[in-house]
């Protein structure tokens, strides 16, 4: 029979197998819209596809950022329509590009993830979740500690000291407003919820065979 002290240590150490956390500079990003170089920032050390990040895209209407003067088709991070222009609220639409290495088919006004050497990824997708279709889209989303390669890098394993950026998908910047603005402040690691789950399930098992015993 596990002892409740075996099982506390059984919890400390199998939740350690995750990688590390990618951290904004200061816990925070502005990416300015009409910026087409975005906002970067190098990470020291060795970037995996097993690290992580998380972070809120704060919404408002001074954050989100404009497409086209007004200011109009103002979007979320998913490039989701939260004030109507060319394409009303709730809708998208995409074009065709290439972001640091990477060719594909990007949401306009979608916010762009770019590590030096590993490509670019669309960090949060066009989809009902984050607004499709919505008349009343959520004007900031949440990436909860997500893994790098869950989240489009795929599995790499060495990439040294290299450069982040975020930047917002666009054919032409110098129309835009606004800007993205991102917070790491009270984004659970996958780490803290593994570790509670685990205890949680752990605690509950445990009190149940003692339940029994009783009875």
């Amino acid at each position: 029979m596990i002892s409740k002290q075996a099982l506390f240590v059984f919890v400390l150490t199998t939740g350690s197998g995750f990688g590390a956390s990618i951290l904004l500079p200061a816990g925070t990003a502005t990416i300015p819209a009409a910026s087409p170089t975005g906002f970067s920032f190098t990470y020291t050390g060795t970037l995996t596809g097993s690290d992580t990040i998380g972070f809120m895209q704060i919404g408002g209407t001074v954050n989100d950022p404009c497409l086209q003067a007004g200011p109009q088709y103002c979007t979320n991070g998913g490039g989701i329509v939260t004030v109507a222009g060319t394409t009303g609220i709730g809708g998208t639409s995409t074009f065709s590009g290439t972001f640091n290495g990477t060719a594909g088919t990007w949401n306009y006004g979608s916010l762009i993830m770019e590590i030096s050497g590993e490509g670019a990824v669309q960090v949060f997708a066009a989809n009902a979740a984050d607004g499709l279709g919505s008349a009343t889209p959520p004007t900031g989303l949440t990436l909860a500690a997500t893994p790098l390669s869950g989240l489009g890098f795929g599995s790499f394993t060495s990439a040294a000291n290299p450069t982040v950026t975020f930047l917002m998908a666009d054919t032409l910047y110098t129309d835009n407003t606004r800007q993205f603005v991102l917070s790491q402040a009270s984004v659970p690691e996958p780490s803290s919820i593994w570790l509670l789950g685990s205890a949680l399930v752990g605690l509950a098992a445990f009190g149940r065979r003692a339940l029994l015993r009783r009875g």
